[in-house]
Parts: structure tokens; C-alpha cells; sequence
């Protein structure tokens, strides 16, 4: 489609942007941009932590398709499910797969030939890169998310995003399907 002024463009890219501010984020979505930057470091760090016990060793090309079938699409069910929020479930599968994939995808570079059960010091130029990518990816790609969200939604993706029931009881029953499978990729 070709614009034919910088008008037409600014009032298309203005229309756009009605339905995030109409959700009005206040406090506990800011709260919750902060926690989303954050994820994709949490969640390798507690993917190197769980797989590497078990004797796994997720090089980056296992990412997208294996992790994505056995923990990330079932994290979005989670999520979508604790906060009730399931109109939103296309919005946030796409935004964490990004989030996650696209990050990892910018940073795999940094892994070298090691792979995220190297030692921390070897790993940590990954997880900088990857904490950095996040911030950018949220950035980008959040509004399309927020406008779904209001500042009760905020409040619960924020408190699942940091709490127990995706740390302690989600995350690893998800992470299991990928470590009985590891062996056999």
C-alpha cells in the first residue's frame, strides 16, 4: 500500500495506537512491562538450571520448535488461564514467542560453540544479550499486547509472570516433556 502524504501515514499510525491507550495501563502494567523484560532471562536461566541437571544440553536450533511445543505454548494456556484472560490468547502466544525465540535468535551468536550448560561465565555474554533484546522486543511488540489488557489483567500477569505458580509448579511440569525427549533429539 503506497501512502500519498505523511499525513495519510501519521493518521493511520495514530488510529492505530486509539485501542492500547483506550485500555489506559496505569501502575501495574508499567509494573508488568518491567516483568516481561525480564522474562526471557528468568526463563533461561531456569531452563539451563533444570535441563542441564538432567543431562540435557539445549543447543539454540532445539529452541523454537521443541521448547516451544513442550513449554511455551503451554505457558500461554497458564497465563491465560490465571489471569482469565483468554481472548487474549493469540496476543500473548505471539508476543512470547517473540519474546523468548527472537531474543534468543539475536543472542545465539554470543553462545559461540557451547551450548546454555557451559559454565556461567562462558553463558553470561548469552544472557546479557538476551536481557538487553528484551527490553527492545517489549518495546516493540507490547502494544499489541497491552491493548488487551486493563489494570486488573496487568495486576495478575504480573503476579503470575514473578510467582510460585509459573516458578515452581508450571514452568517445571512444562520442562519435564522437553527433558524426557532430550536424549532422543
Amino acid at each position: 500500500m503506497k501512502f500519498n502524504s505523511p499525513a495519510t501515514l501519521a493518521s493511520i499510525v495514530c488510529s492505530a495506537m486509539i485501542p492500547a491507550a483506550s485500555a489506559q495501563p496505569g501502575t501495574s502494567c508499567t509494573t508488568t512491562v518491567s516483568v516481561l523484560s525480564e522474562l526471557p532471562g528468568h526463563f533461561f536461566h531456569r531452563l539451563q538450571r533444570r535441563s542441564c541437571a538432567a543431562g540435557c544440553h539445549p543447543p539454540p536450533q532445539e529452541w523454537k520448535h521443541v521448547i516451544k511445543e513442550h513449554v511455551i505454548r503451554q505457558l500461554v494456556e497458564d497465563s491465560t488461564n490465571h489471569t482469565d484472560s483468554h481472548d487474549t490468547r493469540v496476543a500473548i502466544a505471539t508476543f512470547l514467542n517473540k519474546l523468548v525465540f527472537n531474543t534468543a535468535e539475536e543472542c545465539q551468536d554470543e553462545l559461540k560453540d557451547k551450548d546454555l550448560c557451559h559454565n556461567s561465565e562462558a553463558v553470561q555474554p548469552f544472557v546479557d544479550c538476551v536481557n538487553k533484546h528484551a527490553q527492545s522486543t517489549v518495546a516493540d511488540s507490547g502494544p499489541d499486547l497491552f491493548r488487551h489488557l486493563n489494570e486488573e489483567r496487568c495486576k495478575e500477569a504480573t503476579e503470575y509472570f514473578t510467582g510460585d505458580q509459573l516458578w515452581q509448579v508450571d514452568f517445571p511440569e512444562h520442562i519435564k516433556g522437553y527433558i524426557k525427549d532430550c536424549h532422543r533429539l
